[in-house]
């Protein structure tokens, strides 16, 4: 980690950091490190770009002060001796929601292309100190980690795309449930990403951070692609593109592999499609925007196989002891948006949403322990979400001084039909039930934020307020088998969570800031645990960061000191179904992001954090978090030209490294390193790209677990605690032809 900040220290003070208006090099844009652009402006119409020209990205930054002129490339403001230059052909200049924080980072395209992505959690690898597991398998909700936090499937990072919300409320399997399985890695121009719960518009697990996925094809016209691979992996993508307008799109991925041990199969089809306009009236132009999506999976999971059976010879590292784990998954979403239109440094956002999802899953993580039948779970949820949101963004005078305020007005309502069944080891037919129910869930939101100049300091104010009320019916609840009358129990509750949000920034030169925030999070309970007439009992977490960070067109550097406390933190153990109560938590790390671009056709996202978290109590360790991850992104690229036709090489790695985890008994995870590599070749509308993940071939496990099992149902029955773990993709290549017409 030293060796990494003096690195970080010394390209910071590399005069390639900034390159002058007479240097011949062409000015790269900005790496990008503040979330949320918005509304477009009008642009001259772009001429017909060259086949491997790059798209300009928009601008990242909007200005701090009324009528401050902004370099149109890198969104921040012009140097005293440089007019702006007009916009690139193709560009859509936009005012961005600023970063009033040091942890807030954008991750555009050109750094996602520079290292293999095939899926959702090579995309969310990118984010600096998050890991991202996939032990359940290819249809299976990720396992997170971020800031010292377990998450689960989503528990404790708020995941959007375009929009539309991910993470699921009161999910059977998982507080937060967020599948992002139906991402395509090619429509996806750029992650937000928003660290701890300092900014006012985080909402509903928002604790540990939030990550926004802006969808956009790059180049405009038709994209073919197809993928053939090991393990029987074949991927087919088709895309459309049809005018100059990024964010115009439709595209479609098809996939299956046997993968590469038992029970790993998968077969799955997504659909994505975006459409954003503007329609000139009286008043001015609005912006339309639609997206709409529908994805379907079937997969296999392969389970948990217990350390000592694969030391003793009884089971292979890849193995899968027991049948029957799996499931399949649906997911339906539309949004519709209005931007409309409004004086200059006003914006206002109008959308609505609804998402219909459907998932059924069959796990078993202790054999035999607990029946002689089997410990096998199966769940279903069938979940609804509407929701309309309103976002308001304006420059007003207050106290002689310009504030730039945002404010907002949000509902959503989740309704979820819900089943847990125990099912039977031998023939899979099912013995018990736990679980059948149903609830309705609303949330009703307000919040509101100002950044106040100060001279060389900002102050940042803000508060939010979240109103939840549930309705559940539990069909099983005070069942007697010895009455006729006592069975069904209904019940409500309801609640309001406030929280704070505060930041001071100082600007120290015209590219170096530092930053103090401060913010209230939260995450909604469990509808089914609360009782008749309860208040409802948010989970609020407490956080703050001290950091700097360093804006610019070579290099940008993010450096933050995070802490965050949790009154009464809980945590679900997916091993035995029911969920931990830990009393308060308290953790504390430190971050430091890079990006660089040092030399043409260079681009570079590095990023390390190391996370403590404790059980204040017992003054004992958290389970599973992650406190040392580390990950490296370095592409390069090369124009060519070859008889009279355009074309590009290009190469590219990530690496990712994670650190011993803490396991429950004082036990500790292995150290995991992992290296992708791609390498690749285009020539006018042919590409062809070479893939290979794990490209060490390291047998690492992708998540380890320390309870007590029995795999063996001729086995003598003991608790005796026992390690397990799921088995990491081996070296994986594949082979990928894109047709670009």
């Amino acid at each position: 980690m030293s060796a990494f900040l003096l690195w970080c220290a010394l390209l910071a003070s590399s005069p390639v950091g900034d390159t002058g208006a007479g240097e011949e090099t062409p000015v790269v844009p900005a790496p990008g490190m503040a979330p949320e652009a918005e509304g477009p402006l009008p642009v001259p119409a772009p001429g017909p770009p060259m086949p491997s020209a790059p798209e300009a990205r928009p601008v990242s930054q909007e200005p701090e002060q009324a009528g401050e002129a902004l370099s149109t490339e890198t969104g921040e403001p012009a140097e005293p001796d440089q007019a702006p230059e007009p916009p690139v052909a193709g560009t859509t200049v936009r005012a961005a929601r600023p970063a009033r924080s040091a942890s807030e980072v954008t991750l555009d395209r050109e750094i996602l292309k520079s290292a293999p992505r095939t899926g959702a959690v090579d995309l969310l690898r990118l984010v600096p100190g998050l890991v991202v597991s996939q032990h359940g398998g290819e249809g299976k909700a990720h396992q997170l980690f971020l800031r010292g936090f377990d998450a689960l499937h989503g528990q404790d990072v708020e995941l959007n795309v375009g929009g539309l919300p991910v993470n699921e409320v009161s999910h059977v399997h998982a507080l937060g449930y967020a599948d992002m399985n139906f991402l395509i890695p090619e429509v996806v121009r750029e992650l937000r990403v928003t660290e701890g719960s300092y900014r006012a518009f985080q909402g509903d697990f928002a604790v540990a951070g939030t990550v926004r996925v802006e969808l956009g094809l790059e180049e405009p016209g038709v994209l073919l692609a197809g993928t053939v691979g090991q393990y029987g992996q074949r991927r087919l993508v088709a895309a459309v593109r049809p005018g100059e307008n990024a964010e115009t799109f439709a595209a479609v991925e098809l996939g299956e592999g046997r993968g590469f041990g038992p029970r790993r199969g998968f077969g799955k089809a997504s659909l994505l499609a975006q459409a954003a306009t503007e329609l000139e009236t009286g008043a001015g132009a609005v912006r339309v925007r639609a997206l709409a999506g529908s994805y379907t999976t079937r997969f296999d999971t392969p389970g948990v196989v217990r350390e000592d059976d694969v030391l003793a010879g009884r089971q292979d590292f890849y193995a899968a002891p027991l049948g029957r784990q799996g499931g399949s998954a649906v997911r339906h979403q539309l949004l519709l948006g209005l931007e409309l239109p409004g004086s200059e440094g006003h914006r206002t956002v109008l959308e609505v949403f609804g998402v219909v999802t459907d998932l059924r899953l069959r796990n078993n993580f202790t054999g035999f322990r607990g029946d002689e039948r089997g410990d096998g779970l199966e769940q279903t949820h069938d979940g609804r979400t509407l929701g309309v949101r309103l976002e308001h963004r304006r420059r007003f005078s207050a106290w002689g001084r310009e504030v730039a305020g945002e404010f907002g007005l949000g509902a959503r309502r989740d309704g979820a039909e819900q089943t847990q069944r125990r099912y039977r080891e031998s023939d899979g037919t099912f013995f018990a039930e736990e679980v059948d129910a149903n609830f309705v869930q609303t949330d009703v939101w307000g919040y509101a934020e100002a950044q106040v100049p100060l001279g060389r300091w900002r102050l940042l104010l803000g508060g939010r307020a979240d109103a939840l009320g549930v309705n559940v019916f539990d069909a099983l609840a005070f069942r007697d088998p010895r009455y006729y009358d006592g069975r069904g129990y209904s019940r409500s509750a309801f609640g309001v969570h406030t929280g704070a949000k505060a930041g001071l920034e100082l600007s120290l030169t015209e590219r170096w800031r530092l930053f103090a925030s401060y913010g209230d999070g939260f995450r909604s309970p469990q509808a089914r645990s609360l009782a008749e007439g309860e208040r409802t009992p948010f989970v609020s977490v407490r956080g703050a960061e001290l950091g700097a960070r360093r804006e610019g067109e070579r290099l940008a550097l993010q450096v933050s000191l995070f802490g965050s406390q949790v009154e009464d933190d809980f945590f679900f153990d997916h091993t035995v179904g029911t969920t931990v109560f830990t009393g308060e938590t308290l953790r504390a790390g430190a971050t430091v992001a890079l990006q660089a671009r040092p030399w043409e056709g260079v681009t570079a996202a590095l990023s390390a954090t190391g996370a403590h978290a404790r059980v204040t109590a017992t003054d004992t360790l958290l389970p599973y978090f992650a406190p040392l991850v580390a990950r490296a992104d370095v592409g390069w690229e090369r124009e060519f030209r070859l008889w009279g036709t355009a074309g590009e090489v290009f190469a590219g790695t990530g690496l990712t490294l994670l650190g011993p985890r803490p396991l429950p008994f004082d036990e500790y995870s292995r150290t995991v390193f992992l290296a992708d590599v791609q390498v690749g070749v285009r020539r006018g509308v042919l590409g062809l790209r070479l893939e290979a993940k794990n490209l060490l071939d390291a047998r690492w496990r992708d998540g380890e677990f320390v309870y007590g099992s029995r795999m063996d149902p001729s086995a003598p029955a003991s608790l005796v605690p026992s390690r397990h773990f799921t088995a990491g993709t081996p070296r994986t290549a594949s082979l990928t032809l894109e047709v670009h017409l």
